[in-house]
């Protein structure tokens, strides 16, 4: 799902002169992320970026017991270190399981803020397989967060992508979508 967003946010990014990198790798988990395995600290570390977008945990949204993933969630944040981050919570499957995972994220991902995808666009049309959102509405979901970060952001001299103290969600730009 890192990808679904990711690729249309890149090109949101872009319009707006901003250089963006992404990481991205299909069927991952929180653990891998926030361990080794993915080499996330040495991006970091090599590309220094201002702000930092985290949006995985969709493949374990239906995990019998997600509470074991709290430390993990807190160990990937640490990673992250003291840039200003998000957390983007995964568009829940449509039908499907929902056993807490992002409730798990949500809890344990600060100093990240938590955005809630399934609060803010609650209506995005999916594929034939429920769970991923159609072309168009990747390009959607990527304008919307473009508006949540310019509604957001509370640039300090430390870091030009700091957010304000209490995030809150940019008016729609349109009706939803029915």
């Amino acid at each position: 799902m890192a990808d679904a967003l990711g690729q249309k946010l890149r090109l949101e990014l872009k319009k707006h002169a901003i250089k963006s990198v992404l990481l991205a790798k299909e069927a991952t988990y929180i653990p891998q992320w926030a361990g080794p395995m993915m080499g996330l600290e040495a991006q970091l570390a090599w590309h220094n970026p201002g702000l930092v977008i985290i949006q995985v945990g969709g493949n374990e949204m239906a995990m019998p017991n997600p509470s074991i993933r709290k430390e993990a969630v807190q160990s990937l944040v640490k990673v992250v270190g003291d840039r200003p981050c998000i957390w983007i919570a995964t568009p829940k499957w449509e039908g499907g399981p929902h056993t807490g995972i992002l409730d798990v994220i949500r809890d344990n991902c600060s100093p990240c803020r938590f955005v809630d995808t399934n609060i803010l666009i609650s209506d995005l049309k999916r594929l034939e397989d429920r769970v991923h959102p159609t072309i168009p509405e990747r390009t959607r979901w990527a304008r919307f967060m473009i508006r949540w970060l310019e509604h957001n952001l509370q640039p300090t001299a430390k870091h030009p992508w700091a957010l304000r103290e209490r995030t809150s969600a940019p008016p729609p730009a349109s009706p939803p979508r029915r």
